[in-house]
């Protein structure tokens, strides 16, 4: 989906972007780092999002879950990465399980992102939401220099509107 602000930007700026987003391959933050996903990570994932209470109201996400749907989303986000469009990462707990994934949008030509997420229900409710949103807005600004961040959310989707 495309942002509905969307800031002319020059050719030469958005080249930068799109050069910034190729070269993540890992962002630190507040609660440690996420680092790309690959196809290797399907099996968790699909773990992860099967609860309904991590992927229920989350819109973006490849349904219905398989190990092919989730193996052909990753793919798809390194694909995107590679054109500097995209990226799909997780972190880990110190438990070893996959915690958390997000998932990037990038509208290089616009200066422009949108990105969303979801996080293990056994994490929810401790403002991990909060200060991962702080640090992906911190993220998209400062390292890959968008100017403007587009959000949209399911209408049931009330945790990521209060973040």
């Amino acid at each position: 989906m495309e942002p509905k602000t969307k800031l002319q930007t020059s050719p030469e700026e958005a080249g930068r972007i799109r050069r910034a987003v190729q070269n993540v391959r890992k962002i630190d933050g507040g609660n440690g780092s996420s680092r790309l996903v690959e196809p290797r990570h399907a099996g968790e994932i699909l773990e992860l999002l099967k609860d309904e209470r991590v992927s229920g109201d989350v819109y973006t996400l490849p349904r219905p879950f398989s190990i092919t749907s989730i193996t052909d989303w990753i793919e798809d986000h390194q694909a995107q990465a590679r054109a500097g469009t995209g990226l799909l990462l997780y972190a880990r707990h110190e438990d070893g399980k996959i915690m958390s994934i997000t998932d990037f949008q990038f509208w290089p030509k616009w200066s422009a992102c949108e990105f969303g997420g979801v996080i293990a229900h056994t994490h929810q409710n401790q403002s991990l939401g909060t200060v991962g949103v702080k640090a992906m807005c911190d993220f998209a600004f400062e390292t890959i220099g968008v100017q403007l961040i587009a959000l949209t959310t399911s209408l049931d989707n009330v945790r990521s509107q209060k973040s």
